[in-house]
């Protein structure tokens, strides 16, 4: 029988990307939060609940989801804001295949070419109001009141979860979390209630995740509850006022800023120095954004990945690993279009929904370099039992492995102990590498082709509003 023209229409797309949003506090035994919108998407739809991102920042996690690559093989690093090499953005893909693209993101995400212009570009990027509750909230459930052209793909990007966090009023009860960010995390729940009420999901695929994750700076166990996050409040204010220093004060406002993070620092150790604490407890409360130590435990690279709509209602809880780098090709099997013609390494992940084996996932990960500061940054793999990193420049240095089946907190080290696990860990990121340059992040053949030094000020400027820089 011949297909209908409605047969043929695509589904429309809502991908909603959460910053820093841990897939430990939307399930599991650390779930404090209050969701029931996200609980009826597990139930009625799919949930990945170790779904792996490909760095522990924005940008390398871009790099990764947009392009369906290790961030390495796409030209865009952190510490060299770079152009596309041998790369085309999945959302520019699907431009070319019909889809009309609209968004709201952070202004500094127009200066990257991942990014493709959208139907409402004089609206989509914003220097504030990164959040469901201000500008970033309003212009999605404006755009879903009204009559996009279909089909059309919506991106959204808030950084509601991104330190510092400032919870939006009626949510301070601890029915909502023990902390901001489980009660932030309640709170971007209810605003996803009003989004549900607008999408028609017969029609519309919904797609949330988080770019990576984050340390949270406080603990709530037994008779111990310490909260170290910052008065988020103070923190804006400090940073709107160091965002208006002359570029000639530079060095010192990076003296003051160490400063104050080495007094915050010994406080907290000071607090904690007798008490009986996981290693995985220190390391959350102890986080600095000043920290020189950059490594990929899953406190910042493990996040939620969930999927609703049409060819995606099953109600299935996938604990299976899957990357960041496989939910296009994913995307592409589920509307019924052909994977774009390049190499590319994320596969679809649409097998699994079919309740189909798959073989292990292998996810590669890099943290991101600060800026101003020069961190200890390390690569490595995840697989669903093992979990191995390194120094990125020297593989003898800095060598952390972990038995994710007996420790899924990551709190003992046993590299020294399993030598033979590490050289086949090690054997394992050197064939993903093979070819390529880290270093210049493309192929060894090829030359890097930077931003131009307005567009980077442009980005690093955002960034450092974000606290990344």
């Amino acid at each position: 029988m011949a297909s209908s023209n409605s047969d043929l229409i695509k589904p429309n797309i809502l991908f909603l990307i959460f910053d820093s949003f841990r897939a430990d506090k939307v399930s599991g035994p650390d779930k404090n939060s209050l969701t029931p919108n996200f609980d009826y998407i597990k139930k009625n739809g799919v949930f990945f609940d170790h779904a792996i991102s490909s760095s522990d920042a924005s940008i390398l996690s871009y790099a990764g989801l947009f392009s369906g690559k290790h961030p390495f093989k796409t030209g865009m690093r952190s510490s060299k804001l770079t152009k596309l090499i041998d790369t085309t953005s999945y959302l520019e893909f699907l431009k070319n295949h019909g889809y009309k693209l609209y968004g709201c993101m952070s202004k500094s995400d127009s200066l990257l070419e991942i990014i493709p212009e959208f139907e409402n570009n004089e609206e989509s990027f914003l220097d504030y109001g990164m959040s469901v509750f201000t500008d970033a909230g309003r212009i999605t459930l404006d755009k879903l009141n009204s009559k996009m052209r279909e089909p059309w793909l919506f991106l959204m990007h808030t950084a509601d979860l991104h330190f510092p966090i400032t919870n939006p009023k009626g949510f301070e009860d601890e029915k909502f979390g023990s902390n901001n960010y489980e009660k932030q995390v309640s709170a971007i729940d209810h605003w996803l209630g009003k989004v549900l009420e607008k999408v028609d999901l017969k029609k519309t695929l919904v797609v949330i995740t988080g770019d990576h994750g984050s340390y949270i700076q406080s603990l709530n166990k037994e008779s111990l509850n310490f909260d170290f996050q910052d008065m988020a409040d103070l923190q804006i204010k400090i940073g709107k006022i160091s965002n208006k220093f002359p570029k000639f004060l530079e060095p010192l406002k990076l003296n003051l800023f160490l400063a104050r993070e080495n007094i915050s620092r010994k406080r907290k150790e000071k607090k904690i120095k007798d008490l009986d604490l996981k290693p995985h407890e220190i390391r959350g409360l102890l986080h600095q954004r000043s920290n020189l130590e950059r490594f990929l435990f899953d406190e910042k690279v493990r996040v939620p990945l969930f999927m609703i709509g049409p060819k995606v209602d099953q109600g299935m809880t996938i604990s299976q690993q899957v990357r960041l780098i496989d939910v296009f090709p994913t995307i592409c099997e589920i509307i019924g279009i052909p994977d774009k013609d390049e190499k590319i390494d994320g596969v679809s992940l649409y097998p699994l929904l079919e309740n189909k084996k798959m073989g292990t996932l292998i996810a590669y990960m890099e943290s991101s370099p600060a800026i101003l500061i020069r961190p200890t940054i390390v690569i490595g793999i995840r697989t669903d039992k093992y979990k191995y990193f390194r120094n990125r420049y020297d593989s003898s240095k800095n060598v952390h492995l972990y038995d994710l089946e007996n420790d899924p907190y990551e709190d003992n080290n046993i590299a020294d102990k399993d030598k033979k696990v590490v050289e086949a860990m090690e054997d394992i990121l050197k064939s993903i590498i093979n070819g390529f340059s880290l270093e210049k992040g493309c192929r060894l053949e090829h030359v890097d082709e930077n931003l131009g030094t307005k567009e980077t000020n442009m980005v690093e400027k955002q960034l450092k509003k974000m606290g990344y820089i």
